[in-house]
């Protein structure tokens, strides 16, 4: 574990911001500003890496924008808000 988040998470979240940043249109969603499956998709997987390494994120700022930018939309903070707290 300590490896593939040593090295393996770094290197995706750089992939995932680099390309974030040429398809988000400066915006804080990945594809043309607006919320999409590949911005839900990305908020899940960051569920689970954020409950075992909380700080997975702190090199990304716009990652961490996106993430906050998802939180934010009604529907979704309602759920958040509501949902089952489960154990990881």
């Amino acid at each position: 574990m300590k490896k593939f988040f040593d090295e393996k998470v770094p290197k995706h979240l750089r992939d995932l911001d680099v390309l974030a940043k040429q398809f988000s249109n400066s915006g804080p969603f990945f594809v043309d500003n607006h919320l999409t499956w590949t911005d839900l998709f990305f908020y899940d997987i960051l569920e689970t890496l954020l409950s075992i390494d909380g700080n997975c994120l702190n090199n990304y700022a716009w990652l961490k924008q996106n993430r906050a930018e998802v939180e934010k939309q009604p529907k979704i903070a309602e759920y958040l808000q509501n949902r089952p707290k489960t154990p990881h």
